[in-house]
């Protein structure tokens, strides 16, 4: 077989290994938050994430128009 064939496939396999994994824990992560949230507590903190989420938004929208570099960066970094 052709080596480059035997090296595209076993990048193929690991991508496809890392959506797996990834599909399964984030299924379970989604199982986990809903228990979280169920707690009065948990939900004040649910609820300032968000709110703080949104505030970021806002920001970076508004910084896009000055600072288009920064924050291309930073979705890139933090996966926004």
């Amino acid at each position: 077989m052709n080596k480059k064939y035997i090296k595209e496939n076993k990048t193929l396999v690991k991508e496809f290994i890392g959506a797996l994994v990834k599909a399964v824990v984030q299924k379970r992560a989604d199982k986990f938050i809903k228990k979280l949230s169920k707690d009065p507590e948990n939900k004040k903190s649910f609820d300032t994430i968000r709110n703080l989420t949104k505030d970021i938004e806002i920001k970076l929208n508004n910084l896009e128009k000055t600072n288009p570099e920064f924050v291309k960066d930073f979705k890139k970094k933090y996966g926004y």
